[in-house]
């Protein structure tokens, strides 16, 4: 019996099975890469943006269209990545406009929902361009259309879809010559012919196929253009930006001229916005006047391409010398030194810092040494962004796919990484991973993710190396003094008068740590009532007798910390030590000057003690 019409189950079971079909066959996709830049990051992006919008719809019971074509838009604008997640939104947006209010359509109807998908799409791109995703998406809806009325079930006319999108994918390279010089078909347009493919697979009840890992780990050998002059705008930035009452022409007239392949996609109460652009920092401002930025993005195309080219930073350890207990990574805040990281084969996935239109990704393109050296010296203040889940996804493919793996993140109060983490957990193969918040920052975060990786070297399984993660958490905490409040005034914590008022009675803030954020504990009148203050809360916190791990922080050399430290190694049985700098995440607000003390206690029962 055919299926003559559909609904919001079936729909959700598409967009599922479409978008495992694109994960699974990302690396294909990314190795075809070239346009509209030869940065190898199309299918990463596209498999990134389905998998979050296959997540919204996955649980839903629901077998009305509409409200599950909306749930399925909402999600696609938030968790859209690249240009190419950006246009698949529209399709949504589009899907979900025509799909308003209807329960469930038939053949005619659904076939001219594509074609307004499609509509909607086109109308969003400042300067559509033939040979890519959108010829192959109207080729499809066209066809959809035309067949409509000599068909009687769903199942036929999705198979005409794709046989259309697949006769004009093969023609991309016709259409535009990039392609044509490299010898390969559009990689967005593939994407779209994949997710065809994953759809028709349900909709006729067929299984999808597994995939080999030789077939996956193909490549494809072609000419990447390698000519600076074709990226003329170098940082490819995206915002996701809430506030009230937005329209998608207003917003695009806000941005345009300032970059090329603008698009912005929006419910009305978010928007998501994709722009290339020699200027990031003036994209951010602009958005920040029409709303709260809530993430935020800018990836160097051009180092993209250069690292692409010399196959990436290599693994700390070679796949075929990892061993087979679980691996440890963390991000770039955890302040591990490059030797530790070494030692134990820990994998970092690195923050981004920008100083006014220059981005760094942490601890790889700007070390902390240049940091410290940049935020004295440049006029403009840093400002600091989550990892994209691709950095996620380029670290845990250091790791051999047959271990497990743990993410730890920096504290997820303070920033967007671990829900970056957890994006990208959904794109890869490791028969078991583990994303923990360490709720924390800076050595604090550094001590959980070496005990962690000290235990799985010893053999620990990754339940028991979770289960004292979380008593670790409990048990660490920070104090931590400021020498001036200028770089809290510079980067938007308190307000210029506030520092003025504070500098001329020589305030200076004490802060902690506390449920994940960082709050004021008390204030000191000058450094010797700060270094009081200081001796006196860590009292508080760490009894005398005790058996304690210290993370040492200081930007710049603190004879206060020495002190401090030596107080509590004649009181406590101090088991270990690490002292160094803050990655610029904790830098660029607390300023030169600062210095801290983070503590772990340690129980009678640690693994590790």
């Amino acid at each position: 019996m055919p299926i003559k019409y559909m609904d919001g189950k079936r729909f959700r079971q598409v967009v599922i099975a479409g978008s495992d079909w694109v994960r699974h066959t990302r690396e294909h996709i990314n190795h075809i890469n070239v346009f509209p830049v030869a940065d190898g990051d199309t299918g990463t992006n596209m498999a990134l943006s389905l998998s979050a919008t296959a997540t919204a719809v996955r649980d839903l019971d629901d077998r009305h269209l509409g409200r599950v074509a909306s749930t399925a838009a909402e999600a696609s604008i938030l968790g859209a990545k690249g240009n190419s997640g950006l246009i698949l939104a529209h399709w949504f947006l589009g899907l979900s406009h025509a799909f308003d209010g209807e329960s469930r359509l038939d053949l005619a109807r659904v076939a001219g929902s594509l074609e307004r998908a499609t509509n909607n799409v086109f109308e969003a791109i400042e300067q559509p361009v033939e040979g890519t995703i959108i010829s192959v998406m109207r080729a499809a809806s066209q066809r959809a259309r035309e067949a409509a009325p000599r068909h009687q079930g769903m199942a036929e006319l999705m198979t005409e879809m794709l046989e259309a999108g697949e006769r004009a994918l093969e023609q991309t390279p016709e259409q535009l010559a990039v392609l044509r010089e490299a010898g390969v078909v559009d990689a967005g347009g593939q994407g779209y012919v994949n997710f065809l493919h994953g759809a028709c697979r349900v909709i006729r009840g067929e299984p999808i196929p597994r995939f080999h890992k030789a077939t996956l780990d193909d490549t494809f050998e072609h000419d990447v253009p390698t000519d600076d002059a074709d990226i003329t705008e170098r940082f490819c930035t995206e915002l996701v930006v809430r506030g009230k009452r937005f329209k998608g022409e207003k917003l695009r007239a806000c941005f345009s001229g300032m970059g090329s392949s603008l698009l912005v996609a929006t419910t009305g109460e978010v928007f998501k916005l994709h722009i290339h652009t020699n200027h990031p920092d003036d994209i951010l401002r602009v958005a920040a006047k029409l709303g709260s930025i809530e993430e935020r993005k800018v990836d160097d195309m051009l180092r993209q391409r250069e690292e692409r080219q010399s196959k990436g930073r290599p693994a700390l350890v070679p796949l075929a010398e990892q061993p087979s207990t679980p691996a440890v990574l963390c991000d770039s805040t955890a302040d591990l030194s490059l030797e530790i990281r070494e030692q134990y084969g820990i994998e970092i996935v690195p923050l981004q810092v920008l100083f006014g239109d220059q981005v760094y990704r942490d601890q790889i393109d700007i070390t902390t040494e240049e940091f410290y050296e940049r935020l004295i010296t440049d006029p403009h203040h840093p400002t600091t962004s989550q990892p994209p889940p691709r950095e996620f996804v380029e670290s845990l493919d250091k790791i051999r796919t047959d271990r497990e793996a743990l993410v730890i993140t920096v504290s997820s109060h303070l920033s967007g990484t671990n829900r970056s983490a957890h994006s990208a957990a959904k794109l890869v193969s490791h028969p078991r991973l583990e994303i923990f918040d360490s709720g924390c920052a800076s050595l604090g975060h550094g001590m959980m993710t070496l005990n962690a990786a000290r235990m799985a070297a010893a053999g620990a399984d990754l339940d028991d190396i979770l289960a004292w993660l979380k008593k670790w958490r409990e048990d660490t905490g920070l104090v931590i003094s400021l020498t001036t409040l200028e770089y809290l005034r510079r980067g938007g914590r308190i307000g210029a008068a506030g520092s003025m008022i504070g500098s001329l009675l020589g305030l200076l803030p004490i802060l902690t740590f506390e449920n994940g954020n960082v709050i004021p504990l008390m204030r000191a009148r000058g450094r010797k009532d700060a270094f009081a203050k200081m001796t006196q809360a860590l009292n508080q916190r760490i009894p005398d007798g005790v058996r304690v791990r210290l993370g040492l922080l200081e930007i710049g050399h603190s004879a206060e910390l020495d002190e401090v430290a030596e107080g509590i190694g004649k009181r406590c049985d101090v088991v270990e030590t690490i002292r160094g700098a803050p990655t610029g995440v904790v830098g660029a607000h607390a300023g030169p000057g600062a210095w801290g003390v983070f503590y772990q206690l340690v129980r009678d029962d640690d693994p590790l003690a």
